[in-house]
């Protein structure tokens, strides 16, 4: 069974990499951080060692030929694993890579075909004879590698049919329409390409896969790994990528991050391991571990206009959104109690939704800041911000001040209109918030039921209703926009911003991203920033 390891020198000093059958490391690391460097590094020693590794390069051809003539096994594995008819692998560099194992085309697709196509006839040609040697036996056919390749391939690609023919392959769709397995797509070839590198290696084999991701849809990249290690339980995988979500996706894997490579004055790697810890979600432990720059932890998917704007206007910062206001309180907390991850600073950005100044503080004191607006696409009505934009779009100044008469008037009427709606919201967040703070500590039923209705004794919806409600009314009245602005919790606002400058939401936001990009230090650019609060990250 396959049980090893290995001495990698770091900057500080060495990483001790051990490698187990049924196990599997990923290296995650930026374009430039010394990754296939590394895997070449693992393959060498190893291979040195006369440990079994198997090195699938990122870059690989994937011209697939299905008729082509296969030798016997033995040389066609030969072929594969060490670029030669002899197994030797202290040539595998010379042979397989052409002495360039970092940078050359890995161009063994009809290597890996004649692998298949000679296991299949040995399987065939062994069952023929132990038939002929007992007639009268009901035998079942064995299952040949390609069998099991074919399985896994329509596994993860249910749409498509793989049809394993004497000496060739085609496709079928579930209409049944046929094409050569020549003209599959880069991602059905890559599928089948490394489902056949995994199943061809030796037992007891570490294989390396270089950007394992590659050509690959994210929906179904996951479900291929699971079945691919599931399939070669006696061997070790690592991967070597800069995808974070495909590292995260590996729950078991032992993770480190690589962030360079020093060549002299001797091969040394910045390595450090990725803690292995529940109360911070795997991506972004990885990802605040590769960093450099402290770390700002905001709301929302990482596709929105928000995480966008944030990224250009907290630009010494790594912005990673992380889902809800409350993954943000949770994980900017989580993030204080990991010793190991202080090597970066930590800081969270949330919406105001409404809090009391008394709860901005007490955020702030734990390194969380707020907007100054209920919801983040509300910054863009916010007077300073939407003038510069409409500067930007090359509005006269007193064009500009009357659209921006306008949008309040629109932002006034809405507000009035909706004003008991607004106010249950910001009540329910009350409650909400309040009903977190109750510690329950009796531990009988009598005395918990007793903690709980004392505790919520003081939780009155109608009042905090009224409250919220007054404040409101008074601020609609007396025309003061930002304070609107700070408890009207509705996207649907830039779609009037847009409307006043003549878009639609989704050009006005797009043309907003470009132009944050084009010039960091433009005015729009200035105008948010001097909005949002300086943040200064917790250690």
């Amino acid at each position: 069974m396959l049980s090893t390891s290995i001495e990698v020198r770091t900057f500080a000093e060495t990483e001790t990499i051990s490698i187990e059958a049924s196990t599997s490391i990923v290296f995650i690391g930026a374009n430039g951080a010394g990754k296939t460097r590394l895997g070449v590094f693992i393959d060498n020693r190893l291979s040195n060692q006369n440990v079994d590794v198997h090195r699938i390069a990122a870059h690989r051809s994937l011209n697939l030929n299905p008729k082509i003539v296969p030798p016997n096994y033995e040389i066609a594995t030969n072929r594969l694993f060490y670029g030669h008819d002899d197994g030797k692998s202290n040539q595998k560099s010379i042979h397989r890579f052409g002495r360039k194992p970092e940078t050359i085309l890995l161009n063994d697709f009809d290597h890996v075909l004649s692998a298949l196509y000679a296991e299949n006839n040995d399987v065939s040609i062994k069952h023929r004879q132990a038939c002929i040697e007992n007639p009268h036996a009901l035998l079942p056919p064995p299952s040949a590698k390609i069998d099991e390749l074919k399985s896994i391939w329509e596994t993860v690609l249910p749409h498509r049919e793989l049809v394993v023919l004497g000496g060739n392959l085609k496709t079928r769709t579930l209409d049944g329409e046929e094409y050569p397995a020549s003209e599959m797509s880069d991602g059905e070839r890559v599928i089948f390409y490394l489902i056949a590198q995994a199943l061809l290696a030796k037992p007891d084999t570490l294989l390396i896969f270089d950007e394992p991701e590659l050509h690959i849809n994210k929906s179904i990249l996951a479900k291929l790994w699971d079945e691919i290690e599931s399939a070669r339980a006696d061997c070790a995988f690592m991967y070597i990528t800069h995808d974070v979500e495909f590292a995260s996706s590996r729950h078991a894997a032992t993770k480190y991050a690589l962030r360079s490579y020093r060549k002299a004055p001797h091969e040394a790697w910045d390595i450090e391991l990725i803690p292995d810890e529940d109360e911070i979600p795997d991506d972004v432990v990885a990802t605040i571990i590769g960093s450099r720059r402290p770390i700002l932890l905001v709301e929302g998917d990482g596709g929105s206009l928000d995480s966008s704007l944030y990224r250009r206007v907290y630009d010494t910062f790594t912005v990673i959104p992380v889902g809800s206001c409350n993954q943000v309180v949770h994980t900017v907390t989580s993030f204080a109690a990991r010793s190991e991850l202080h090597r970066v600073g930590c800081a969270g950005l949330v919406d105001a939704d409404g809090r009391t100044d008394e709860e901005v503080q007490e955020l702030e004191k734990r390194g969380i800041y707020c907007l100054p607006v209920s919801e983040v696409e509300n910054l863009l009505l916010l007077p300073s911000v939407f003038l510069e934009l409409a500067k930007t779009l090359k509005f006269s100044e007193t064009d500009g001040q009357s659209r921006l008469k306008d949008l309040q008037e629109v932002v006034f009427s809405q507000a009035n209109r909706d004003m008991d709606g607004i106010c249950v919201r910001y009540t329910k967040r009350r409650i909400d918030s309040a009903m977190k703070k109750i510690g329950l500590s009796e531990t009988d039923i009598s005395g918990l039921d007793t903690e709980f209705k004392s505790a919520t004794m003081n939780i009155e919806p109608r009042t905090i209703f009224a409250d919220v409600k007054a404040t409101l009314s008074t601020a609609v009245e007396q025309q003061d926009y930002e304070k609107v602005l700070l408890y009207y919790d509705n996207k649907g606002l830039l779609c009037e911003v847009a409307k006043k400058l003549g878009f639609q939401q989704k050009s006005l936001e797009e043309f907003i991203g470009r132009a944050l990009r084009s010039d960091e230090s433009s005015s729009l650019h200035s105008a948010l920033k001097a909005c949002l609060p300086t943040i200064t990250p917790r250690p």
